[in-house]
């Protein structure tokens, strides 16, 4: 099961009926800004732990005041190797970005292959958004990484707010009550950059 589609660049050479669809898509995500809950000093911090090895199924919206994207989205991160394939609604591929140590590529279903020597050059063209690549990893699992900071915890010790590199990472809703549930939504949010993602399937693979 997919997650998003794909930013303007894309968008413009995809038929006016996928971008009708598309935005009503972006319509019916849903995904709106939460109260936080202020953290309770008292309460244990929650042992969470990062996984180098994992599938994730989800939908999408971003932007960056210019750029659009929305739509399903399935990655697959392993220690080696990481893919993006970005779906239309209606599932057909739009994109996909597969990056390695040797560089990165990206797919369009229009036949176009880009190389770049990291998928941080390319990836605002897949979620119409600028992303630090290093740490995606970090924020859909709710891990503060080095030089992060854990603003606002939940009841049961589990990050809301997490402050990273400028960025705002707010999780709204996790998978279940465990103190080590992944995500299922969260927003990042840089400037006029805005990044939403609801988790509608998490595989931990380790």
């Amino acid at each position: 099961m997919p997650m998003f589609q794909i930013c303007a660049s894309i968008a413009r050479t995809a038929p006016v009926r996928f971008r009708r669809i598309a935005g009503l898509a972006a319509l019916t995500l849903g995904l709106s800004a939460c109260t936080l809950p202020a953290t309770d000093p008292s309460q244990p911090i929650a042992s969470r732990t990062l996984s180098d090895n994992f599938t994730l199924e989800g939908r999408l919206a971003a932007t960056d005041g210019v750029r659009n994207a929305n739509g399903p989205v399935i990655w697959v991160h392993t220690p080696y190797r990481d893919q993006w394939t970005a779906f239309s609604p209606l599932g057909q591929i739009v994109a996909r970005l597969t990056s390695t140590a040797n560089g990165a590529i990206l797919e369009t279903a229009d036949g176009e292959r880009r190389a770049a020597a990291s998928a941080q050059d390319v990836i605002p063209e897949l979620f119409g958004a600028g992303t630090p690549v290093d740490g995606l990893s970090y924020w859909v699992q709710a891990v503060a990484r080095d030089g992060a900071r854990v603003l606002h915890r939940d009841a049961l010790g589990r990050p809301t707010r997490i402050s990273d590199a400028g960025w705002i990472v707010d999780y709204a809703v996790y998978a279940d009550d465990a103190p080590d549930s992944p995500p299922r939504r969260l927003e990042a949010t840089w400037g006029e950059t805005r990044i939403r993602l609801v988790i509608d399937q998490w595989t931990d693979q380790r």
